[in-house]
């Protein structure tokens, strides 16, 4: 389980409730604000590291309460309180990047942005408390909180919202190279809930005195590194691997329990005139394959994803990683492609040509609307559809498997026309590569 996981397991309905309240925005815009906001803050201390006492006085302004839950004061008190910890907390975390964060939310919530930033500053202290509550059950020192954070460095790209990581710097910040035994390595990909494999934490202990010495020394190095990397650094941002995932804590409008199985990608993009979600994929750039052909994608498209999963070696093709097309529509109530989603498809064939070791397996859903049977032969059809259009375009049927899943493994809430609309999709996964 990775940092923002843990985070996300410590937010209860208790918690959401009252700060709704406190902050007079619906439960929804609480939890769409915190799946924004526990990456936003895990990147704020990951940007200034614990130069000065920087972490130590961002805890201690938490850690300090008589209560065993170091929110349960917070939320217990009055909402000025809460609201005047978290504005001065925005500035040490965020400087000159506090009104993007704000932005960031306020587009994730569709709060106005006044509205937003006092859910933001809310939000705020309420993430260092969770953060001093992990802490205190794992045993974890300052030392050992900054290595995890630094090790779960994708997750964090990843689940921050669109932008984001380009203003708070996620791409330029680097451990040196050195090995932190006692913090575990997270998978950087999401994976789907009910399919996530175990990571196996070591003892915290293993490391003996030695590892004692050496965290706070790197600790000092990576100051040192950042302030260098800052000026000279030019490393591509981290982008996500994966953003087909589930999760108790829908990223529109769902509902939340005491138990999050994935992290949280807030999707950002709006409804078109025939009801498809439009994504907002970010700057376009041209990708030169290894067979010489160049292909146009976006910085948060799944060809740009499909990409460097199937070039990281450290990456294993597993049964849970999917990618789920952007640019890919049907006419509605049947399996029949729109002329807009050829460009994707010539994509993905090109790809497939690039890469003649790589073999995909393509999973299509539906919303939750209508009959259940009836969404499964669709998906199923509309799955095959796809596949059959990569074989016209030359890929081997062989290195293609296509299965529907009906309204099975929804990535939204399907309580709203955007949620059923993201859920109306096609999702590829790697069998091979």
């Amino acid at each position: 389980m990775n940092l923002i996981e843990m985070l996300k397991n410590e937010v209860s309905g208790s918690v959401i409730s009252s700060l709704s309240q406190k902050a007079g925005v619906t439960e929804d815009q609480v939890k769409t604000g915190f799946s924004a906001g526990i990456p936003a803050v895990l990147a704020g201390i990951m940007k200034n590291g614990a130069g000065g006492g920087f972490l130590d006085n961002i805890l201690s302004s938490v850690t300090g309460s008589t209560a065993t839950d170091p929110n349960e004061d917070l939320l217990n008190g009055p909402e000025d309180t809460l609201l005047e910890k978290g504005k001065s907390m925005l500035g040490s975390l965020f400087g000159n990047d506090t009104g993007s964060v704000t932005n960031a939310v306020s587009t994730a919530t569709g709060l106005p942005e006044g509205k937003s930033a006092g859910l933001l500053a809310m939000i705020v202290p309420l993430v260092t408390g969770l953060i001093s509550k992990v802490m205190a059950s794992k045993g974890w020192s300052v030392s050992d909180l900054l290595g995890k954070i630094f090790e779960s460095k994708a997750d964090i790209a990843a689940a921050l919202p669109p932008g984001l990581g380009s203003s708070l710097g996620i791409g330029n910040i680097n451990l040196p190279n050195a090995d932190i035994p006692d913090v575990p390595k997270p998978t950087p990909e999401l994976h789907r809930a009910s399919h996530i494999p175990p990571v196996n934490i070591p003892d915290k202990n293993t490391g003996g005195g030695f590892i004692k010495w050496l965290l706070p020394l790197i600790v000092v190095i990576v100051a040192l590194w950042w302030m260098l990397g800052k000026q000279g650094c030019n490393q591509t941002e981290v982008t996500s691997t994966v953003d087909s995932v589930t999760a108790s804590i829908d990223t529109v409008g769902g509902k939340m329990s005491g138990v999050v199985d994935a992290t949280v990608v807030t999707v950002t993009g709006t409804l078109n005139e025939a009801g498809d979600f439009v994504r907002e994929l970010g700057a376009k750039m041209s990708k030169k394959l290894p067979d010489g052909k160049e292909i146009s994608i976006a910085e948060n498209s799944v060809e740009h994803k499909l990409i460097a999963f199937i070039e990281d070696k450290d990456k294993p093709v597993d049964k849970t990683t999917w990618f789920t097309f952007d640019r890919l529509y049907f006419e509605t109530g049947k399996s029949t492609l729109k002329p807009e989603s050829q460009e994707q498809l010539n994509n993905i064939a090109a790809i497939l040509v690039a890469y003649p070791a790589v073999n995909l397996k393509l999973g299509g859903y539906t919303d939750n609307t209508g009959d259940a049977a009836v969404n499964k032969k669709i998906s199923n059809e509309r799955a095959n559809t796809a596949k059959n259009e990569l074989t016209k375009l030359g890929i081997d049927q062989k290195r293609l498997e296509a299965e529907g899943y009906g309204a099975e493994h929804p990535i939204a809430s399907n309580d709203t026309p955007e949620g059923r609309a993201q859920n109306r999709r096609i999702d590829i996964r790697v069998t091979e590569k």
